[in-house]
């Protein structure tokens, strides 16, 4: 690694791992993270992983920018990060939430923290080993099969591979149906999006004329409840595009490896972490489903239905006003 923190590491020369490295943490001196640069199943970011039975809640004053800055990747060259199976964008080291205190674990779900960088890699590194006893919890998903990596076992199942086999097909089937509504959810948040950017505008000559001091005041806070709204939008609709459960994220390889060994009943190396890791990506597409249906609600709610309520009362007071000009005109003769 460089010793040029302030720059990081040039992420795309640097070799995967082999196993967990062990990387302390400058910010947090009694920390010792476990370190995966490249595993095969995520080529194109970093793994970082606590000690076992260490949760990050024991580090309130941890932050993501601070786990950058201890692994030397300069926060400007990442794409993404992903805690507790939501993923959020790094706005090229610009995203407020790098310098907030970390989530806590939340049981059900990967404790590990995935970087995901921006120089793609172009050499497939080799199947990680397991790590030494006492060194961080395996990845989910580092002793996984993908394709053109894995070693199908040429053997018929057993009773308990049988078992994973039938759980990872049921909950991928499940997958599927969430993300059929994920699909309708998109077109929705769109269509929102659209909406509040049409109401999101100044009013117009007779608007300002026939409105009161105190109705343009309160339009312009309609229109911050409308921005606000507008980028909360934004963040789903990002997630749903390149986040953990898009192509970009993870999804191409739960597919992969459906249609290579679960449809045809195939034992492969991993399956009791696969079922695992499928169980949580089913649980963080039902996470962004709801995440994305309470956006779209908020929006409606706080944005497009408050916005419309103070044009329709000011414009009621417009066609008042011309109503009245227009009757002046009448009976004064101009």
């Amino acid at each position: 690694m460089s010793d040029d923190r302030s720059q990081g590491i040039d992420f795309s020369s640097r070799p995967a791992s082999t196993g967990w490295e062990q990387v302390p943490c400058p910010a947090v001196p009694q920390l010792t993270l476990g370190v995966w640069f490249k595993p095969a199943t995520f080529p194109m970011g970093v793994v970082l992983a606590f000690p076992q039975g260490v949760n990050r809640a024991a580090f309130p004053q941890l932050t993501m920018r601070m786990l950058l800055d201890a692994i030397q990747l300069a926060p400007a060259s990442i794409i993404s990060w992903a805690v507790n199976g939501m993923t959020f964008d790094a706005a090229q080291g610009t995203n407020p939430l790098l310098d907030q205190p970390l989530p806590p674990a939340i049981p059900g779900t990967d404790p590990q923290i995935y970087v995901m960088c921006v120089a793609p890699v172009q050499v497939a590194p080799p199947m990680p080993v397991a790590p030494p006893p006492g060194a961080a919890a395996p990845m989910p998903m580092a002793q996984m099969a993908p394709r053109g990596v894995a070693q199908a076992m040429n053997r018929k199942p057993t009773a308990q591979e049988l078992e994973w086999l039938d759980g990872i097909d049921a909950e991928w089937n499940a997958s599927l149906n969430i993300e059929a509504d994920l699909h309708r959810q998109r077109k929705r948040l769109v269509d929102m999006q659209s909406k509040l950017k049409t109401l999101n505008r100044d009013l117009n000559t007779d608007e300002r004329t026939f409105s009161s001091s105190q109705d343009k005041k309160d339009w312009q806070d309609a229109r911050r409840w409308l921005r606000d709204c507008s980028t909360k939008l934004a963040r789903n609709l990002k997630d749903y595009d390149i986040g953990f459960t898009s192509a970009a994220g993870q999804r191409t390889w739960f597919e992969e490896t459906y249609k290579n060994y679960v449809e045809s009943k195939t034992p492969f190396e991993g399956m009791e972490q696969a079922f695992r890791d499928y169980q949580i990506y089913h649980k963080s597409l039902q996470t962004l489903n709801t995440s994305i249906k309470s956006a779209v609600q908020y929006a409606a709610q706080n944005g497009e239905r408050r916005a419309q309520r103070l044009l329709a009362q000011i414009q009621a007071k417009v066609r008042e006003g011309n109503a009245k000009k227009n009757f002046l005109g009448v009976i004064t003769g101009n």
